[in-house]
């Protein structure tokens, strides 16, 4: 996912700064002297307003201006740029982003856990890989509270117990790959290091 974010990083500045530079020289400066602003304070009250009762409220409040108030910006300036298809561009940033593929694949991971629900000793091994693979994301996620920390894992703990108590040898080679060292790093394992020499 490191690179993946880095290239779309890469992708998103040259359209948004290319766009951007197109429309300062040919009057639209005003438009975002005006809009990049405003929609930042409206942002921020959005932020303030869903984080009302939570500690990190503030948080929030900078999240929601600098998110409302750079997308403004950008889409006023792509669409000056390209017309129509600066928001089909857009869009297909927006739905491209790191954290909205992290969102979906999260998602999907949690539709298909909700199936495979009851004991670890019931599961297939295929649906304990998935959980495991699934937990790994939320536990290394520096937004996942400690208490949240603390039952992933407890239940990742049971996942191990089970996945070696089925397979000694193949357990021995999938935990090496399977484990991040620190967070952000590449995990080799999951189904696919599972699954391998069956």
């Amino acid at each position: 996912m490191r690179v993946y974010r880095w290239v779309w990083a890469v992708v998103t500045t040259v359209v948004v700064v290319s766009s951007v530079s197109y429309d300062v020289p040919t009057g639209g400066w005003v438009r975002l002297a005006v809009l990049g602003p405003a929609m930042a304070v409206f942002g921020a009250l959005l932020g303030l307003v869903f984080a009302e009762d939570r500690h990190d409220r503030w948080a929030w409040a900078r999240r929601g201006a600098v998110w409302l108030g750079v997308g403004a910006t950008t889409s006023d300036a792509l669409v000056a740029a390209w017309g129509g298809v600066g928001l089909l561009v857009g869009a297909l940033l927006v739905g491209s982003s790191p954290a909205f593929v992290r969102t979906v694949r999260s998602r999907l991971l949690a539709h298909s856990l909700r199936s495979c629900s009851g004991p670890v000793e019931l599961l297939a091994t295929r649906d304990l890989i998935r959980w495991w693979d699934w937990t790994t994301d939320e536990v290394v996620h520096r937004r996942t509270s400690v208490p949240r920390r603390m039952v992933l894992v407890e239940e990742r703990r049971r996942l191990l117990d089970e996945l070696q108590r089925r397979d000694q040898e193949r357990f021995q080679e999938w935990i090496a790959v399977a484990v991040p060292e620190r967070p952000g790093d590449r995990l080799w394992g999951g189904e696919r290091a599972w699954r391998r020499g069956w």
